[in-house]
Parts: C-alpha cells; structure tokens; sequence
C-alpha cells in the first residue's frame, strides 16, 4: 500500500528510479521502506533508509552528520557477497530559498550513485531539477540511502530461543559471517556492531552484513590505529571497550563469538562482559563450562568459541587462525566453493525443523498419520524481527543509548542478583508434552518432505502458476512449509513474514486485546492501547513519516502526563471508562520495555479483525456450549527494536497465558 501524502503536501520522493511503497521498519530517526524500481534488471525491489532531518521532539539526539557522511562513503565502497549492498544515495527536502526544510546536506554532491542502474538514474534526477521539476520543499527533507532488500528478514527470527540451530547451519552462516567481516577488514574498516539484528538474509537465505552507522577505518595504507568508544549492543561488545583504546579486528572476533554462541544455543552467554555480569564472571574462572547450554555445544565448536571469546584481545584468535581451525573446516554440504546456499528450500525445510523441535511451530499428530500418509503439521506460531540498541556510541539506524536499568520483563531484573546457573535468559518452550527431540525432529522432518513434493520450485520445474524463481525459492518454502495461506482467511494478511510473531484467535478483537494488555500489565511493559482504523492508519503514516515513532511519547505509565491524561480521555482513544475500545480494522498496542539483557526492547501487537469477525462482540458458540474455532482475529508482535531472540521470548510469555492460548488456533 502506497504511503499517503500529507494534508501539508509533504510525502516521499522517487529515488533513483526507485518509489517507496511501503513502510516496513525503523525507529528513531531512521525509517525503512520497501521501494520498487520495475525497469531495474538488478534490484527491482530495494530497501530505502530514510534519516530525517525534520526537527525532532526536545528529547531525541540531534544527527550526527560526519557519522551519517562516514556511513555512506564506508558503505558505498563496500562490494561482496556477504556484505548488504549499497545503491546509491541522495538528499531531498533541503530548500535553497528559504521555503520548507533549510537543513544543511552531508553528502558531497546532489547524490551517490554505486551501479550503472543507478549512475543513470542520478544524471536523469539531475536532469530534472535543473528543469525545475523538482520542487525540494515538497518532500520529507532527509538522507535517502537504497540499498539491497534483506528479503529474507533477520536471520535470528528464524532461530529458536534457548535451542538455536543444528550444527550445520550455524556453521553455513558463521562460513558467511567470516567471508564478508573479512573483505570488511582487508578494507581497513571494522564494523563494531555485530549481532543478530545486523545479519540480514536474502531471498536465498544467504547472509549480508548491514548497517555501518557505527564502522571505523581502523586502517589505512598499510598503517593501523586503536579506536576509541564502546559500540554496539552490551551482550556481544568486546570486554576491552571500556573506555580504553583497542584495535578493530579483535573486537569483532568477540562478537561473532558471541553470534555464534547464539547460533548453537538461541540465546547470548551473558548480558554484558564485565565484573557486574555473574555468567561473565564464571565464564572467566572455567565455572559456566559445566553448565547448561555450553555443555550442549559440540566440543570443536567450543573450543573455537573459547579462542574467540579470550577476554585477553592480544591472545584472541585472528580471522587467519579462525580459517585454519577443525571445526571451521568442516564439511558442510549446504554451502557451495564460492560460499553460496546450494539448495534455498532444504535450508529452509532446516530452519523450519530447529523451530519445530522448539516448539515455536507445533506438530499435531492424529493416530501417527495424516491423509494419505502424511504428517500434519499444525502452525500454531509464526516468527519475528528488526534491531536492538547501543551504549555510548550512536548509531543513526539505532539512535538510544543503552540505559542502565533493567526492567526485564518477567523477572525481576535485578542487577545485583546472585549467580544462576543456568542462563536467566531460559524459557521453557511453548510447545509442552515434553516428547523427545529426536521423534519431534523426525516428524517435522517427515511432514517437510511431502510437502517439499509439491512445491514447485523444489524440483526446479515450473508449478501451475509458471514456477518459483529461483531467487525467491527460500521465502517461498517458508510459505509452502509452513502452510500459512490456509490460516488466511480471505487471503488479505501478509502470508509468512521474517518481521513478523503472530497468532489466529478465536476470541474477539476486543477481548484479546484487554487479554494482552493485562499480560503486559503482569510482566511490567509500559504500553499504549489504541484503536486501529483506516483514518488512525493515514494519521499514523503521516506522524511516523514526519515526526519519528510515535510510540515514544504514547508509552507513559499511568498518569505519567497531562498529554496521556488527555488522550486517554479522548474519544479516539482505545480505552474508555475501563473498558478496550476497538477501530474498524481493530486495535493496536505499542510497547516498550527492557530485555533481561538489559537491552530496550520495542514493538507493537496488532489484533486486527478479519473478515466478518466482528471487534467487539462475543466470538460465535457451537450448540454444545462450546466457544467457535474460527479465526476471528489475526494477532501480530512486530518488532521495532532489540534483540529477536528475546523478542521471541516475549512472545513467548504473552502466548504461555491460559486465557490467551486457548483462544490460538491453527490448521
């Protein structure tokens, strides 16, 4: 859905051929949007990251313009496989006479320009404005920066919390995680903000590294400098970024340490690495290698994952010796010699099982058998994604530094607590019953093999419909595996998405939104509840267009402001006399809280009514009494900041509620 224009004719220019269409993510300063280019051979569809220059609200941090200028010219240089493509960039809404946006621009000229695609486009642009047709002030003044579309989402929405994924895959995507942080470093750039939010998929599954508001040219000319200033998120920043000067490879050695630890585990080794963090304490006298998860990981893997993780960065292992170990030169028949995916759909009938033995999608067995032979699986839970946050250092993609305090939602988030082994970051999965992981493997494994049958990009013929391309076979197994068209009732809700955590509900909209909202209320996340209808929809576009996330200033505590007091006392608002008010497309709840890791985490919950479901009513009965199991709503988490694992694990805790989890229903 194309995003509206403004009452104030403000709106979102053409970019190097490029139109935006949709919003699909971003917070803070920084707002990302699909964008379709059809005449481009290349990259049809792209991503744009639009940094506003509009003045902001007093408490956001003004942009830093030599950080956003070294993030263009670092990215722009870079060009590898496992690197997100840069595009091109351009400035827009930067009036010269006076009139609209008089902000000043950080790019050296009008535009940069990578391609040939978009070289092209640059010169048309330039063509147009020196004829007058384009009028600055109209547009949303700021730096719109195309680059690859992640079509894939974040990998870690694809991995299960407290279960990761099977050895192979964590070892096919650490393969590419080295392939691309070492052309990064033959550049002499580090990145310092490695971690899952970063490590982006493409439509094939293979891995890019993004986001490079936070890089440094550690080295130049064969000359190498310390860096200075702690960068990217607590759990998987380098002890030595204390304040004090390090040198740029060891410290992204350490976080992809920590990925990989994630990989194997579905969960980070502690919440930051220093004498505060009891598990970091441990992990330095031996004492956290007798516990679980790390008496679970693979002893070649673990004795990788020590070297990388040595506290001391002088004896911390090189990417060169990295290259040379066992367990780094394993087989791995999923990868190619050039470092490619070989097969899109088997990598995600893989990804699909480790969710499955999780318990993040359920296997409902009837007598062993389904029609015909066949396992049916039954989805009861779809996935997630988006970014976390940052201390000291600012990313513009990332604009919060990281507080101090930690809310942690289901615990107490203590930070003096005293040492429990295991991690406090364990969750019981949804799924219960307990049954073997090996049966469950099996069976999920069995189910993926029949429906890989009919899937018509598996066997690379074409289907009904002309086929599957071949570079969209990855998102397009995800679809057919997970069988989620047959959920969608009137085929008008976005089918498997990598952004995305969501539900059916039998229950109406407004119950499940007064049900999710008391859970939130028990767990402590600060939250906002509003209705969701088409005229709040073109006002919320606008506002986050122009202003930012609007959830910042919504997400009060109770009575936390003449503002709030105001609106929750307004007839738009979607609590009224106590009671859950709901919009003609349903409801909305915007949230905001710290992680256990003590990290912010921030996102929505949509409840969106569909088709003849009706929003406030009573859900439909059966003649035995019994509540109705058609879908009435469609429950989407999306994720704005934070890491997705424990985004997934809030997920998890609103689901695990009696009241919320009877109403779940699946195929």
């Amino acid at each position: 859905m194309p995003i509206p224009i403004s009452s104030t004719g403000q709106s979102y220019p053409t970019v190097l051929d490029y139109r935006i269409v949709q919003l699909i993510g971003g917070g803070g300063f920084s707002k990302v949007f699909r964008a379709v280019n059809p005449r481009s051979k290349s990259h049809p569809v792209a991503a744009i990251k639009v940094i506003s220059y509009a003045p902001g609200r007093s408490n956001k941090i003004p942009i830093d313009r030599r950080a956003l200028q070294k993030e263009v010219q670092v990215h722009s240089i870079l060009k590898h496989a496992n690197v997100l493509e840069f595009l091109g960039a351009v400035e827009r809404g930067l009036a010269k006479n006076g009139q609209g946006a008089t902000e000043k621009g950080i790019l050296m000229g009008d535009a940069v320009a990578t391609t040939q695609e978009s070289k092209q486009a640059m010169d048309k642009e330039r063509e147009r404005k020196q004829n007058g047709e384009v009028r600055e002030e109209n547009y949303v003044p700021g730096l719109y920066m195309v680059l690859e579309l992640g079509a894939g989402g974040d990998l870690f929405d694809k991995i299960a919390p407290d279960y990761g994924v099977e050895e192979d895959l964590a070892h096919f995507y650490f393969l590419q995680l080295m392939a691309g942080l070492e052309y990064i470093h033959s550049q002499g750039v580090a990145h310092r903000d490695i971690k899952p939010e970063n490590m982006l998929l493409d439509a094939e599954g293979n891995l890019k590294i993004a986001d490079f508001g936070l890089c440094s040219v550690y080295k130049y000319k064969g000359k190498e400098r310390e860096m200075n200033g702690a960068c990217g998120s607590l759990p998987y920043i380098a002890p030595e970024m204390n304040g004090k000067p390090y040198k740029g490879e060891p410290v992204d050695v350490w976080s992809s340490g920590v990925v990989l630890f994630a990989l194997l585990v579905g969960s980070t080794p502690w919440d930051e690495p220093t004498s505060r963090s009891p598990e970091y304490c441990a992990y330095r006298s031996g004492e956290l290698f007798q516990y679980d998860p790390w008496t679970r990981i693979p002893a070649d893997a673990l004795s990788l994952l020590k070297k990388m993780m040595n506290p001391y960065p002088e004896k911390r292992i090189s990417f060169e010796r990295i290259k040379r170990h066992r367990w780094y030169m394993r087989r791995n028949d999923l990868i190619t010699q050039k470092g490619r995916c070989n097969d899109p759909v088997n990598l995600a009938e893989k990804l699909l099982q480790g969710l499955a033995v999780s318990g993040d999608i359920s296997i409902d067995i009837t007598g062993g058998v389904g029609v015909g032979g066949a396992m049916i699986a039954r989805v009861d839970l779809h996935t997630d994604g988006k970014r976390a946050e940052i201390p000291e250092n600012v990313s513009l993609t990332q604009p919060e530094a990281i507080q101090k305090s930690s809310l942690g939602f289901g615990a107490g988030g203590a930070r003096d607590a005293p040492l429990q082994l295991p991690s406090s970051t364990a969750l019981p999965s949804l799924a219960g019953g307990g049954g073997d992981d090996a049966g469950r493997r099996l069976a999920m494994s069995q189910q993926i093999s029949n429906r890989r049958l009919e899937f018509p990009g598996s066997t690379g013929q074409p289907g009904s419909s002309g086929g599957v391309p071949e570079a969209s076979q990855f998102t397009q197994a995800l679809n057919h595996f997970t069988q989620f068209d047959s959920l969608a009732t009137g085929g008008t809700h976005a089918r498997f998405s990598p952004h995305l955590t969501r539900f059916f509900s039998t229950a109406d909209a407004a119950t499940i939104t007064t049900l999710v909202a008391e859970m939130l209320d028990m767990l402590a996340v600060q939250k906002s509840v509003e209705p969701m209808g088409e005229a709040e929809e073109i006002e919320e576009a606008y506002t986050f267009m122009v202003h930012g996330d609007t959830g910042d200033v919504r997400m009060k505590e109770s009575g936390g402001g003449d503002k709030d007091k105001a609106r929750a006392a307004s007839p738009g608002s979607a609590a009224v006399g106590g009671k859950v008010k709901i919009g003609t497309r349903g409801a909305r709840i915007r949230l905001g809280t710290m992680d256990k890791r003590k990290c912010p985490l921030r996102g929505d919950v949509r409840i969106e009514v569909l088709g003849g479901g009706g929003g406030g009513g009573s859900g439909e009965r059966h003649e035995d009494g019994g509540a109705s199991r058609t879908a009435q709503c469609l429950v989407i988490m999306r994720r704005s900041k934070g890491d997705p694992l424990e985004w997934r694990r809030l997920f998890r805790e609103i689901c695990k509620q009696p009241a919320i989890r009877e109403t779940i229903v699946s195929t």
